[in-house]
């Protein structure tokens, strides 16, 4: 893969021009204005180049040697072959193979510490390499969209000022899908204050809402990929409800295996904000914690990363009742949203949002959402444990975020 500039007088002349020069295979990088023209950055999927440019990525082998031939010669074979190490076809039986090695022609027994590592660095590089391979066709699929709106879209009628305005939601990243919404609302009205109204008010009613801050108690369960994270939520939320709950009978518990490297940061995090904090590594420690803690008003676990399914499950035989909410940085792909919100594996009680700063605008967060049935609850602008989350609903995300691009675009 590699990147082209393409400069042109508008954003139609330039898409026109990726379009024949480079046809769909062309990933629109970034778009924004230079000198009066338009400015497109597009990355040339290259599949005679896969194989080098992973090889300058410099990934170790680590038990066998790649095939000097690669059978399938695209990107997707090249890049599972590098970044697993291994061969395509060996790829669906690695998992299984994992807990032995071959030497002179035998097979020998790892050790159970050994098998444990390896299953789970195993199961991280496969997670990302699924999940690269969902980007990519996903971002074929924006771009034939976008050109479709981009041909659709007649600027000409518009005033100026929603001209700039059209031109910052399309630099901001939003979807295809949202943006055939966003253009039949802004072709019916003259003023940018009424369109964010509008789109506010389309968006905010797709998107359901929970309000679980005002009355938390119980068990909460806070979940994503995010790793330390979900601490820091769980640790910020506990903060905050200390005070509205007697004799501070709040705690966290972080339930996650040994190999988790977040507990020392969640113990400073405890300290420094007087919240009681416990760790649990097994469901038989999680459950004697649960005991114990029976009397609290609170308890929040926070955990995430791999074998996030299998967590939960552990958790919900546990205690049923615990309420379950997924955590998702503010600027998540729409594919890393969706591959959460539409496991059926797992019933969420709400979507909590992290990292909501005023230059992030969540649109595939927000389309997520539209397209699922979770309601969305929280969300928190600070990775500061002392920075208070706040209740927010699709309304006021999506106006928050349209008014910040607004802001940016004058």
């Amino acid at each position: 893969m590699e990147l082209q500039r393409i400069l042109a007088k508008d954003t139609r002349s330039a898409m026109e021009q990726i379009h024949n020069l480079f046809g769909s295979d062309a990933l629109v990088v970034s778009n924004k204005n230079t000198r009066g023209k338009t400015e497109v950055i597009v990355a040339i999927d290259v599949a005679a180049n896969a194989k080098d440019m992973l090889d300058d990525l410099h990934v170790a082998a680590q038990d066998s040697p790649l095939p000097l031939e690669v059978e399938h010669n695209d990107f997707h074979h090249v890049m599972e072959s590098k970044v697993l190490n291994r061969p395509p076809s060996s790829l669906a039986s690695s998992g299984k193979n994992a807990a032995m090695t071959e030497g002179s022609g035998e097979s020998v027994a790892l050790t159970t510490e050994k098998v444990h590592h390896r299953d789970n660095d195993y199961l991280k590089t496969r997670e990302l390499v699924d999940l690269v391979k969902l980007e990519f066709n996903a971002m074929r699929r924006e771009l034939n969209m976008s050109q479709q709106i981009e041909s659709d879209l007649n600027l000409s009628d518009m005033t100026s000022e929603l001209r700039d305005f059209n031109n910052a939601l399309k630099a901001s990243g939003m979807s295809a899908p949202l943006r055939f919404l966003v253009n039949d609302i802004i072709d019916k009205h003259d003023d940018v204050t009424t369109a964010i109204e509008m789109i506010s008010s389309a968006f905010g009613n797709t998107i359901p809402h929970q309000n679980v801050l005002d009355a938390m108690d119980g068990i909460h369960v806070i979940a994503g990929r995010l790793g330390v994270e979900n601490s820091i939520m769980s640790m910020r939320i506990a903060r905050q409800k200390m005070s509205t709950h007697p004799d501070n009978q709040v705690a966290v518990i972080h339930y996650a295996n040994k190999g988790s490297d977040n507990w020392h940061q969640i113990q400073v995090l405890g300290l420094h904000s007087g919240v009681e904090t416990h760790r649990a590594g097994t469901t038989a420690m999680l459950g004697q914690l649960l005991e114990e803690l029976s009397d609290y008003s609170l308890v929040l676990i926070d955990t995430g990363g791999i074998a996030l399914e299998h967590n939960l499950q552990e958790i919900n035989q546990l205690v049923p009742s615990a309420k379950k909410h997924l955590l998702l940085a503010a600027d998540a792909s729409e594919t890393s949203a969706n591959r959460y919100l539409t496991n059926k594996g797992i019933e969420w009680d709400s979507v909590m949002l992290t990292q909501f700063e005023p230059d992030v605008h969540p649109w595939a967060v927000v389309s997520a959402l539209m397209a699922s049935n979770v309601p969305l609850s929280t969300a928190s602008s600070s990775g500061s444990v002392s920075q208070h989350a706040t209740t927010v609903d699709g309304y006021t995300l999506t106006k928050q975020s349209l008014l910040n691009l607004a802001a940016s675009s004058i």
